[in-house]
């Protein structure tokens, strides 16, 4: 009889024990759940960090003289996030714009400037291209990685111009060649798509 009260004892104080709360283990998981909910940090960065601004004049053997300004465009960017642990890192890509100026013994022929829009309607690079398009999402997410003057001695008659956009964090590039003629008409062809 003595073992039947005590086993009944011992019953009752695990039932009284055993109230339905949770385990510190829980508890503290279900706190750091709710932390990390709530909180919200930001890493911010920029590619490139100041303003840059480069200027090459290329004198050619067939009489044209090229000068391009690059440089930063400050208001448009193309931003990339990732998060780690509770930290959102976010990196804005500063698209560029540039200028570009031919003269054939010493006449004006061209002159443009070219910004992340007019940089688009030039290459080609549109808005409702399918996903399975080696261009999709370069009209927004491209930003221009070279410039350079093609200096073939062979090209007599036009100017060529190498043009390299690539979205940042992928291998995604396409490779363009501006062609100004002497007449000051230009057009832009695909040469490579990555």
């Amino acid at each position: 009889m003595k073992k039947t009260i005590l086993l009944i004892l011992l019953f009752f104080v695990v039932l009284t024990n055993c109230d339905g709360k949770k385990s510190n283990n829980n508890s503290l998981s279900e706190s750091v759940q709710e932390f990390n909910k709530d909180f919200k940090a930001e890493v911010i960065t920029y590619q490139p960090k100041d303003y840059i601004e480069i200027e090459v004049d290329t004198l050619l053997s067939n009489g044209y003289n090229v000068k391009i300004k690059t440089y930063t465009d400050l208001n448009n960017s193309v931003v990339f996030s990732k998060i780690v642990d509770t930290i959102n890192y976010k990196t804005y890509h500063r698209n560029y714009k540039f200028d570009i100026r031919v003269e054939k013994h010493g006449k004006l022929i061209f002159k443009e400037t070219f910004d992340k829009v007019k940089a688009n309607k030039k290459m080609d690079y549109k808005s409702n291209l399918a996903t399975d398009s080696p261009l999709y999402n370069f009209n927004e997410l491209a930003i221009l990685k070279s410039i350079e003057v093609d200096d073939e001695p062979s090209i007599k008659e036009r100017v060529m111009i190498n043009l390299m956009y690539a979205i940042p964090n992928t291998k995604r590039y396409a490779l363009h060649t501006l062609f100004i003629n002497d007449n000051g008409t230009s057009n832009a062809v695909h040469v490579k798509i990555n």
